[in-house]
């Protein structure tokens, strides 16, 4: 069974500021004493939704989500708005073809039209110099400014290690890793096995 972890994660002592504005009945858990999570119906397994884009108004909020056999990442928000994001794909490449195809051509149906076959022919032709897919990979990463976890307090070496780590090089050289040691420069090693619809019965959950 692959792991699929989903949630929306704040600072412990932002847990008063947030909490008077989550319905009652949220669940939670403390991952220590540093990090709280809690999750909502609305939960993504790709993006936060317009409840924590709205929650982050009051406080910044990481969203994160790991479905270990596909693709780990995640939202920064703040303030009302996305401050960066990052997404690690094990199938990143497919990925591309969809978004350079669907940036290239937005008015052609991608999918059940031969136009969209030879749109996604092109593409794949493309992509298979080794030139091109690294330009595009190391593109897909620019994203990502590590020096945004400040808004949680982050110390200097955890956001070092973090620049070194959420780049296409760690993509194109270590990739299975990656993530928990993105967890460990975060202390966030506890958020994992868990989301939404799997709170229930879940040791040390609480609710608002």
């Amino acid at each position: 069974m692959s792991e699929f972890t989903y949630g929306n994660i704040i600072r412990t002592e932002d847990k008063a500021i947030i909490f008077k504005h989550l319905s009652s009945g949220t669940p939670y858990i403390e991952l220590n004493d540093r990090w709280l999570a809690f999750f909502t119906k609305e939960d993504g397994e790709q993006r936060s939704s317009d409840l924590v884009e709205e929650l982050s108004i009051h406080c910044p909020v990481l969203y994160f989500y790991n479905l270990e056999d596909h693709f780990w990442g995640f939202e920064i928000l703040n303030q009302g708005e996305f401050i960066s994001s990052f997404h690690f794909s094990y199938e990143l490449e497919g990925e591309l073809e969809y978004d350079i195809a669907s940036e290239r051509y937005p008015d052609v149906d991608l999918f059940g039209s031969v136009e969209g076959e030879k749109v996604f022919e092109e593409v794949q032709t493309e992509l298979q110099n080794p030139d091109v897919l690294e330009r595009e990979i190391r593109k897909h990463f620019e994203s990502v400014n590590a020096e945004d976890f400040q808004l949680f307090g982050v110390n200097e070496e955890a956001i070092r290690g973090l620049k070194q780590l959420l780049t296409a090089e760690t993509f194109l050289n270590s990739q299975w890793d990656a993530v928990d040691r993105f967890k460990e420069f975060l202390d966030l090693t506890q958020m994992s096995w868990i989301r939404y619809d799997r709170t229930e019965n879940r040791e040390n959950i609480q609710y608002v």
